[in-house]
């Protein structure tokens, strides 16, 4: 049973709960990529996750219809900086491409 939302508490909607796991698989998938300078930490996690919800990004934006990979919204928040942002266009171009 869910506890109630009180002064202490955080609440969040049955969407911002989807959107949130979604975003963690996403995070996990990015943080492992191959050649990343700089791995995405559970702050820029924390912090992407608060994006995604501020920004109402709907779970359907994190989830690709064809089963292809593709790039999240606002990934630029979880990589840290520039190349990894151009590194992982770039690899998630090649695998829809299948090269």
């Amino acid at each position: 049973m869910p506890t109630p939302c009180g002064p202490s508490s955080t609440c969040i909607s049955r969407a911002e709960e989807g959107t949130a796991w979604r975003g963690a698989e996403d995070f996990y998938d990015v943080r492992n990529l191959p050649g990343l300078k700089k791995k995405p930490s559970t702050s820029e996690l924390l912090d992407w996750l608060k994006l995604l919800v501020a920004e109402d990004i709907p779970l359907e934006a994190l989830q690709s219809k064809d089963d292809k990979v593709s790039v999240p919204p606002l990934v630029g928040a979880l990589l840290k900086n520039e190349q990894d942002v151009t590194l992982f266009e770039k690899l998630v171009f090649m695998q829809k491409h299948n090269r």
